[in-house]
């Protein structure tokens, strides 16, 4: 990491924040050989592996610091399927010890993740925005085509009658779905059982996805692909908007498979990706002022140990 990046204001509390910042960061970067090629990566420190979740958001601090942005993002790219579905995540270490102990190269893809390939698109963003390498983004650019293509014809991710993103109820963006009892450990897999709904989240992020392709087509001048991809996550977030929100925040999960879990008050449950909408664009200004005047009233009126986690009943 470079020392460059900093703050000086005289107040320890603003001035010593990027160095905070920059150590956090750099007790979590690791890097890996694959295929006699160096990539580094940064990770949370639950794992010793790349999720392209956590790097392409920890993108947005390490992009102040870090050289080498990119080898991470050339490797789920070169790891791409051909029917343009990006892995999660890879690794070199042992995951399950003591019972794995092989220091193989190991990929994984968990099949009830819808919000993958956005992740890839906003990593090699945030990338291109810190590198200004303007070939490598757009040598890049068919791959985060297909990545989109293929969450927009998946029928494990697209709903062809909402002209939406689904996925399989899951704790907002979380990788395991609600089975009803009907599993007795964490599920993964997608089955015939999967109950399936719309989660705003992933909306919000595929939203986002599109503009940054809309952005990307128009500074290399390419007009048209620029303007199918701006239409595209036009007409996404107006059907979001209309189907997630619920006149305060977005609705956690709204169900295409019916059911119902047992001392929940799902009408109450704020997700984690609602302040994500805002950030990405999907939120109107008065739904961002709505969903954050939700967070602000629930930390008045609280028990809870934060105001996201408490559960009001039902007006």
């Amino acid at each position: 990491m470079t020392e460059k990046t900093y703050v000086k204001t005289g107040k320890a509390e603003f001035d010593d924040f990027i160095p905070r910042i920059r150590s956090f960061l750099a007790q979590n970067s690791l890097d890996q050989v694959i295929d006699g090629k160096k990539v580094r990566g940064y990770r949370t420190p639950d794992t010793r592996s790349i999720w392209i979740r956590d790097y392409s958001d920890m993108l947005r601090g390490v992009k102040y610091f870090e050289k080498d942005l990119k080898s991470t993002i050339d490797h789920f790219a070169e790891t791409q399927a051909d029917n343009g579905r990006i892995f999660d995540y890879f690794t070199t270490f042992p995951e399950k010890l003591p019972c794995e102990k092989e220091n193989w190269t190991k990929y994984v893809r968990v099949p009830v993740e819808a919000d993958v390939e956005y992740r890839f698109v906003k990593a090699a963003y945030l990338a291109w925005q810190a590198s200004g390498d303007d070939r490598w983004i757009e040598d890049l650019l068919p791959k985060m085509e297909k990545a989109l293509n293929y969450i927009l014809s998946h029928p494990w991710y697209w709903d062809e009658e909402k002209e939406l993103v689904k996925r399989a109820y899951t704790i907002d963006t979380w990788d395991f779905a609600y089975t009803a009892g009907a599993h007795d450990w964490l599920q993964f897999q997608v089955t015939p059982d999967t109950f399936w709904g719309i989660m705003h989240g992933d909306n919000s992020g595929y939203c986002e996805a599109f503009r940054i392709m809309a952005s990307l087509f128009d500074y290399f001048q390419d007009k048209k692909r620029a303007g199918f991809w701006k239409a595209r996550a036009d007409a996404l977030q107006a059907r979001m908007n209309k189907a997630c929100w619920n006149g305060r925040f977005y609705t956690h999960f709204v169900k295409i498979t019916p059911v119902s879990v047992p001392g929940v008050d799902e009408y109450a449950q704020l997700s984690l990706s609602n302040p994500m909408d805002i950030n990405r664009g999907a939120a109107t200004h008065e739904m961002a002022v709505s969903i954050i005047r939700e967070y602000l009233e629930r930390r008045e009126r609280s028990s809870a140990f934060a105001e996201w986690f408490d559960r009001p009943s039902v007006p």
